[in-house]
């Protein structure tokens, strides 16, 4: 049962549509206390970069995220916060481990996770017991999906072996960073959209392993789905793109959390509270309200990439994050923006 805190400010509304929304500009939008911020990089030049990553961040450094984190806050207890492995330090998890050994419970009156990278064949069982014992709750496979067999294929082998490896822990979850069609399913079931991947010409992806593995997945950003500005041929239903259908069974079925985050990866717009995305959300709160979790994204990463600039750091993009906020607060409603600020998070990251 989602919980139900003061429902007096606004409500979701009935319908995916864009129209005016029946809540007031001016909601409540600050994280309850006990609230977690389930997605949160953090990026120390100290802690050496794998030779192979895809960009080098600017700094971005822990005393810097609990400033941005109480600045959220309706209280002044501090958030509860899931440090997840960014993809530069590749499976060197360094740095959230020592930020997870220096953590005090006491001292900082919240708690403290982490998502790990891992290389399946290579992390041993000691390693595996120690991230457990500080903190950690899970392992990210970072891929913006498959765009061909032979890559389809190979995800749904990492994301096998990796859950392999860490299946005995309580708790631990795989969190996927996929794109959205990656959902669709290799075999015709209830609730799947095969026809739209048929459409779109793309192989099936991982629906079918996801189903039968033997934790649960949280899929990242919306799971990869698009805001109305990212849908093909003009398409006004969100609900109707590659992947979506699929995602939305496996979270009916309780296989799947789906991160609301990092809206601005759903959305080709550049600033405000990416309103185009709303439809989005508010489909996902409507039909899935205990399968959701928040996440800030902060610092925000993925301004002015590119191939030639790899190695010099980049600037992190310019989000408003109060308008962001408010925005999904809104959509959402009081009810649902509780259970996946406090409820949900707090059980599956304990």
């Amino acid at each position: 049962m989602v919980h139900n805190p003061d429902t007096s400010q606004d409500s979701t509304d009935s319908s995916y549509s864009l129209g005016p929304s029946k809540a007031s500009n001016e909601v409540n939008w600050h994280l309850p206390a006990e609230s977690w911020d389930t997605h949160v990089h953090v990026f120390d030049p100290s802690y050496p970069y794998s030779p192979d990553r895809q960009y080098t961040p600017a700094s971005a450094l822990y005393d810097e995220l609990l400033a941005f984190n109480d600045n959220l806050t309706v209280t002044d207890s501090p958030q509860n916060i899931v440090l997840v492995q960014p993809s530069p330090y590749g499976t060197d998890n360094s740095l959230i481990l020592d930020l997870l050994r220096n953590h005090s419970y006491s001292q900082h009156d919240s708690l403290l996770r982490a998502i790990a990278v891992i290389d399946p064949e290579n992390v041993t069982d000691q390693e595996l017991h120690e991230m457990n014992a500080l903190g950690v709750r899970g392992i990210r496979i970072n891929t913006q999906g498959a765009d061909s067999e032979e890559a389809a294929k190979e995800l749904r082998r990492n994301i096998t072996a990796a859950v392999e490896r860490v299946k005995g822990f309580n708790n631990w979850k795989c969190q996927l960073l996929v794109s959205g069609v990656s959902w669709d399913c290799e075999h015709p079931a209830p609730g799947c959209d095969t026809a739209a991947c048929l459409a779109y010409q793309v192989p099936p992806d991982i629906h079918d392993v996801v189903r039968d593995l033997p934790i649960p997945v949280i899929a990242d950003h919306q799971g990869g789905m698009g805001g109305l500005t990212k849908l093909a041929n003009g398409s006004a239903d969100v609900t109707a793109q590659p992947g979506f259908s699929s995602l939305l069974a496996l979270a009916k079925r309780g296989k799947v959390f789906v991160k609301i985050s990092a809206l601005y990866r759903s959305s080709k717009l550049t600033e405000g509270g990416y309103d185009d995305v709303e439809q989005l959300v508010r489909a996902f709160a409507q039909e899935v309200p205990q399968q959701l979790v928040w996440g800030s994204d902060w610092p925000h990463t993925g301004s002015n990439r590119s191939e030639a600039t790899k190695y010099v750091p980049e600037p992190f993009r310019k989000v408003d994050d109060e308008a962001v906020s408010k925005n999904i607060r809104k959509w959402v409603g009081p009810e649902v923006w509780h259970q996946m600020t406090v409820v949900t998070p707090g059980e599956i990251y304990l």
